[in-house]
């Protein structure tokens, strides 16, 4: 019966570990004989390797209760997939050794729950299974038997190997979480609101379950290992079977991957560095921010030419080429009309000579064009912010000698970065925030924080905080079980289906919308005295040189005479 159930249940193509102990030879070899797929014979001395842990099918000969006791002890210690595939034979004639209620309650705590138990009954041997959650009951232990009739794919209850979570029958489903807005704004009677609170409503009712909240039990937080190896936070909860998963958008770290089962992705989570902003730069260096600074060296190189075409002119090669036509005798004040057309001011006078008249067209068009760009960028560059030179990555951090940290777990991160890694400084999640707002005070420090988070500080408190174009993390956001949980399958199998229909993404736009409605980095000013302060020194300067010069003329006896084409 062992090897029909196996035929016709496992993955022929995968291999199948088989363990039994050395007086219950008989038992095997029959198996074997009928059994001929790939499969690995463990004669209950097993050994952690690669080939054991990947096996997802397993075969048990036993002689007792006992002995089907000591080899899932032996299974389980060496981490192999409980929710594999289970054939447990127990070869003992007398039915109290190889109760199959003992053996379902056994399984159950090992959470093992893809099982047939075979044993004799007289002269022939019978299968069990169990439903952990049929007939409306939570925890249903109660041993169904298989079908004899040499199918032993499904009972009246569903499929003997697979899918027994598909339906909960309103059984509670305790999550571990905490509020973080944007993801979980608030739990209401047990009903949490928010992108990660509003999808979860919706797992839980796909699976038909009841479910039950739970803040952190130890620490607080997404959850981080400690150095003696115990978890604190949301996921200690699922650690000690306080909780069946942890749902809390925190980033996937290679601890937390190491010790924990993790569902399909159904979003992505940025973790960026926020500090404060630099300081302000001078509102009389806004003339000049429309422009970057190619453009005004380009600028520069413009009237360079101007004044070396002014310079040119007033040469004896240039006078001495052009002193016999003195109808086209050129102006002298070169660059005094060059700025004036600049400036947008009317010319009385055009070259006659086509070249001539070709450059004059030529410059004013090119002056129109950059005038016209520079006025319509010129209000909101009135109106901007601007900074002085901010970091841009984790080096600019480091060479400034600013301290940095952030939550314990995400320093795995920088495991390969030793100045990052010894000197960062944990942060307990309750004040991330606090610190973010601490940040605009004048604190010195760089604080790696969820990016939606932050959006969220900023927001609520009115602040400005800059982000360091060099994230943390771009890292995908998962549900955490414990290993090899029975939940994960039924799941990632809705998961899957949320993301084919983009909830997920809807959900997380619908909940941060609000946090991008305003920019406050570009949020504009309304216009003051001081926003025109360049204006009026570029003013008071011609005023001044102007004077300057019409009093050396007038000193000098000079007088003026408007120059002419």
């Amino acid at each position: 019966m062992a090897a029909k159930v196996a035929l016709q249940n496992f993955d022929l193509r995968h291999t199948t570990l088989l363990f039994f102990n050395s007086t219950l030879c008989y038992g095997v070899e029959i198996f074997l004989r009928f059994y001929h797929y790939n499969i690995v014979v463990n004669r209950a001395t097993l050994k952690q390797n690669a080939l054991i842990q990947k096996s997802r099918q397993f075969v048990l000969f036993a002689s007792d209760v006992a002995d089907v006791e000591q080899l899932l002890d032996a299974i389980i210690e060496i981490e192999m997939d409980n929710t594999g595939k289970f054939i447990i034979i127990c070869e003992s004639p007398v039915q109290v050794e190889c109760d199959e209620k003992d053996i379902m309650d056994l399984c159950w705590n090992y959470r093992i729950v893809n099982i047939v138990f075979i044993r004799l009954e007289a002269t022939e041997a019978i299968g069990f299974t169990y439903y952990p959650v049929a007939d409306g009951i939570c925890n249903n232990l109660k041993p169904v038997q298989l079908d004899c009739n040499d199918q032993y794919t499904r009972t009246t209850y569903g499929e003997v190997f697979t899918n027994k979570f598909k339906n909960l029958n309103y059984c509670p489903i305790t999550v571990s979480t905490f509020i973080q807005p944007p993801y979980i704004l608030n739990i209401t009677n047990g009903s949490p609101t928010g992108a990660d609170g509003d999808l979860l409503r919706i797992l839980v009712y796909g699976l038909n379950a009841s479910l039950k909240m739970m803040t952190p039990s130890r620490g607080t937080g997404w959850g981080w290992r400690q150095n003696n190896g115990t978890w604190m936070g949301s996921l200690a909860d699922v650690h000690e079977d306080l909780a069946n998963f942890s749902m809390t958008s925190a980033a996937v770290t290679l601890t937390r991957f190491s010790d924990f089962e993790i569902s399909s992705s159904y979003f992505t989570s940025q973790v960026v560095w926020v500090t404060h902003p630099a300081q302000l730069q001078n509102v009389a260096m806004k003339l000049t921010h429309p422009f970057e600074q190619d453009m005004r060296i380009a600028l520069v190189v413009s009237f360079c030419l101007v004044v070396f075409c002014a310079f040119i002119i007033k040469t004896s090669c240039w006078t001495s080429t052009f002193s016999k036509f003195e109808e086209d005798q050129t102006s002298r004040s070169v660059v005094f009309y060059a700025w004036m057309i600049c400036m947008g001011q009317s010319v009385i006078k055009l070259p006659t000579r086509s070249s001539f008249l070709q450059m004059v067209f030529i410059w004013i068009w090119y002056c129109f064009l950059i005038r016209t760009a520079y006025q319509v960028y010129l209000i909101s560059s009135l109106k901007g912010k601007f900074y002085e030179s901010q970091f841009e990555t984790i080096d600019d951090v480091i060479n400034a000698k600013y301290p940095f940290g952030g939550g314990a777990a995400l320093k795995d991160y920088f495991i390969d970065n030793p100045i990052v890694y010894n000197n960062w400084q944990n942060i307990d999640t309750p004040q991330l925030a606090q610190i973010a707002v601490n940040l605009t005070k004048g604190i010195k420090f760089v604080l790696a924080m969820n990016s939606d988070n932050a959006q969220t500080v900023i927001k609520n408190n009115k602040i400005e905080l800059h982000i360091l174009p060099q994230k943390v993390i771009t890292s995908p956001v998962v549900v955490f079980f414990k290993k090899y949980s029975p939940l994960s399958e039924p799941i990632n199998l809705i998961l899957g289906r949320l993301c084919a229909a983009g909830f997920p993404d809807k959900l997380h736009k619908v909940y941060t919308s609000l946090l991008k409605t305003v920019d406050i980095d570009t949020e504009g000013e309304t216009l003051k005295i001081k926003h025109f302060t360049a204006c009026y020194i570029i003013l008071i300067l011609g005023w001044i040189v102007s004077a300057i010069f019409y009093s050396l003329e007038f000193y000098f006896g000079k007088i003026y005479r408007h120059p002419t084409l």
